[in-house]
C-alpha cells in the first residue's frame, strides 16, 4: 500500500535459538532475545519515497538507427515507423508486399510475402520489444504446419547481401519472442536464412545438399540451430543452444571471426559450438530470409512467434558492441 508503514525491530540472537535449550549456558539463555529500550523499535518508512531512485526501473528509450549501426553494417532491418511501412497499430496484419527498409543504406530492403494460401493475419504489428531492443516494435509471425502457412520478408533478387560471402567475419543479431503457451508442431521452424541448396555451392558433408547455406532454426526442443555451409570448406559447423524460454524475448548473435563461428544467446556464449574451421557464407545470389527456412528451394511453415531488429555486421563483434549489450 502507498504511503507512511511502521516497521517494527527488536534485538536476538537466532544462533541461540537455534540451540537445543538443554544445552545452552545461563548465559545464552539470558541473551536469547533482548528487551532493553534500545533492543526494541519502530521505524517509519515510506517506500515509495526510500527507493524512488532505482525502483521502479526505467525501461530504456528507444535508440534510433544511427547510433546502433557500426562499422561494417551491412543491413539493419527494424518494424518501427522508421523501418516499416504502417507500423504503429498493435494487432494490424502486414500486409504483402510491404517494405521493411534496410536502414544501413544499401539497399537490402526486405518485402513480405505470404506463405501457401495464409491468410493475412499471419503476419501483424506489436509493439512488444525486448527491453534493450533499439526500436521499440516488433513483428508477430504465425506460422505453422497442417496446413503448412506463415509470412517471410525476403531481400529482392539484386540486393547486395545475397551474394555476400563474408570471408574475413561476421556478425548476425536478432530478437525473438516465442508465445506462452507455445501451442502446436512448429519442429525446425526458420529464423532467417539465404535460399538456396547447399549442393549448388558445391557442398557434400551436411544433412542433405537440399539444405540452404546457412539457416538459424529452432529445434522440436526449443533449441536454436545455426547451420552454416562455409564458402572455403566443405563442412557444415553447426551451433546448438539450450531450450529457450516461452513468453519472453531472447536476443541472438551469431559471431564469425574468418575462422571459426560461436553463438550467444542474452550476451553468453553457448556450450555447443563448432571445433570445425569456417570461412565465410557459401551464398548463391538467392535472397536473404527472415521469418522461414527451405528445404529443397520449397517453403513450407513459417515462424511462430515475434521477431525484432536483425542487424547483419560483416566483421566479428564482442559482446560489448552487441544490439543488447547487457543481455
Amino acid at each position: 500500500m502507498p504511503g507512511t508503514h511502521r516497521s517494527p525491530t527488536h534485538g536476538g540472537c537466532p544462533w541461540f535459538l537455534a540451540r537445543d535449550p538443554e544445552k545452552r549456558t545461563p548465559l545464552e539463555a539470558e541473551t536469547i532475545e533482548l528487551t532493553g529500550p534500545v533492543d526494541r523499535f519502530s521505524l517509519d518508512i515510506d517506500f515509495a519515497v526510500r527507493f524512488q531512485g532505482f525502483a521502479p526501473v526505467v525501461p530504456p528509450a528507444p535508440r534510433p538507427a544511427s547510433r546502433v549501426m557500426p562499422r561494417g553494417t551491412v543491413a539493419y532491418w527494424r518494424f518501427d515507423s522508421s523501418g516499416l511501412t504502417g507500423a504503429g497499430t498493435a494487432g494490424s496484419a502486414v500486409a504483402a508486399g510491404t517494405v521493411a527498409r534496410d536502414l544501413s543504406g544499401h539497399g537490402n530492403d526486405l518485402r513480405v510475402q505470404l506463405l501457401h494460401d495464409s491468410a493475412s493475419k499471419a503476419l501483424t504489428w506489436s509493439g512488444d520489444h525486448h527491453t534493450e531492443q533499439p526500436a521499440h516494435a516488433s513483428l508477430r509471425f504465425d506460422g505453422g504446419k497442417s496446413p503448412d502457412r506463415g509470412a517471410i520478408l525476403t531481400t529482392t533478387a539484386q540486393a547486395p547481401l545475397n551474394s555476400l560471402t563474408f570471408t574475413s567475419g561476421f556478425t548476425i543479431e536478432t530478437f525473438i519472442k516465442l508465445p506462452e503457451p507455445f501451442e502446436g508442431d512448429h519442429a525446425w521452424m526458420g529464423i532467417l536464412s539465404w535460399e538456396g541448396r547447399n549442393g549448388d555451392a558445391g557442398k557434400t558433408t551436411g544433412w542433405s545438399t537440399e539444405e540452404p547455406t546457412c539457416s538459424l532454426n529452432v529445434t522440436p526442443e526449443r533449441f536454436l540451430q545455426f547451420v552454416l555451409y562455409p564458402h572455403v570448406q566443405d563442412a557444415d559447423p553447426t551451433s546448438w543452444s539450450h531450450a529457450l524460454p516461452v513468453g519472453r524475448w531472447t536476443h541472438i548473435a551469431v559471431v564469425n571471426n574468418g575462422h571459426r563461428t560461436v553463438m550467444y544467446v542474452d550476451g553468453s556464449k553457448i556450450a555447443r559450438n563448432p571445433s570445425q574451421s569456417a570461412t565465410g557464407i557459401a551464398t548463391l545470389g538467392k535472397p536473404f530470409v527472415i521469418g522461414g527456412t527451405q528445404f529443397a528451394e520449397q517453403y513450407g511453415q513459417g515462424f511462430y512467434g515475434w521477431i525484432g531488429d536483425t542487424r547483419i555486421v560483416n566483421r566479428a563483434l564482442a559482446p560489448k558492441d552487441f544490439m543488447a549489450p547487457s543481455a
